[in-house]
């Protein structure tokens, strides 16, 4: 099975804690089937679950961060029904025409999002 990007920061998370799946579900409250689910792909890493990994390991800004990232570098699909209609249209606009953007194009926008002036 192919380990998500989360999944690789989870295990390293329990190596680092000297812990199993079994130990990191416990902690979690989830099955330890969940948990071998979100880190292959197969399941969907909640906000839920992930405030309970920051709190339940401490985790430091940095690593927040990485969790964050590898979250979102794992997940397959984007739900967009939470967002307003113009959110929406703009959304798949962007995605539509990502293809046709220069480098130049992509770093700005990459800018834009990161708050960078």
């Amino acid at each position: 099975m192919a380990v998500t990007t989360l999944g690789k920061f989870l295990r390293k998370l329990r190596i680092d804690q000297d812990e199993r799946l079994y130990d990191m579900a416990g902690r979690l409250d989830v099955s330890s089937a969940f948990l071998s689910g979100v880190e292959n792909g197969h399941k969907k890493a909640s906000n839920d679950l992930v405030d309970k990994i920051v709190s339940t390991y401490n985790l430091t800004l940095q690593q927040q961060e990485e969790l964050q990232y590898a979250r979102s570098e794992s997940a397959k699909q984007i739900d967009l029904s939470q967002f307003s209609p113009e959110k929406r249209e703009a959304t798949l606009m962007f995605a539509r025409k990502f293809d046709d953007l220069t480098q130049a194009q992509v770093e700005q926008i990459k800018d834009i999002l990161k708050g960078d002036d």
